[in-house]
C-alpha cells in the first residue's frame, strides 16, 4: 500500500538518496512524469531530447548504435566456464509447489 500511495502522489514526491546526483535525478524525473505528454521523449522533439539531457553530455550515441562501445567493466577470465565473477548461492532443495490458483483459465 506504501507503494501505491507514493506512486499516486507521482514523482514530484519522491525524495531521492543523496548519493543520487542531480542530473540523473532531474533525468528520471522528467521520465516519470504522471502526464504523458509532459515526459521527456514523448515532446516535440522525441528522443532528441533524452539524447541531448545533460546525464547523457559525451556519451558515444553513434558508438552505441553501431555496437562499438566498449565496456566500462573490465574483468580478467580464466575462460568460457569461469564464473567467479558471480555471485554464490546454495542449491535450492525444494520442489516448488504446484500453482491451481486458475489466474490462466481464460488465458
Amino acid at each position: 500500500m506504501m507503494i501505491y500511495t507514493m506512486v499516486l502522489h507521482g514523482i514530484e514526491k519522491v525524495d531521492f538518496p543523496k548519493r543520487i546526483s542531480k542530473r540523473p535525478e532531474d533525468l528520471i524525473r522528467r521520465l516519470c512524469k504522471l502526464n504523458p505528454a509532459e515526459r521527456l521523449g514523448n515532446k516535440k522533439n522525441g528522443i532528441i531530447d533524452i539524447k541531448k539531457h545533460k546525464w547523457f553530455q559525451g556519451f558515444n550515441w553513434e558508438g552505441l548504435r553501431r555496437r562499438k562501445l566498449t565496456s566500462p567493466l573490465r574483468r580478467e577470465l580464466k575462460g568460457p566456464l569461469d564464473h567467479s565473477h558471480f555471485d554464490m548461492f546454495p542449491p535450492e532443495l525444494e520442489e516448488p509447489s504446484d500453482e491451481f490458483s486458475g489466474w490462466d483459465k481464460d488465458f
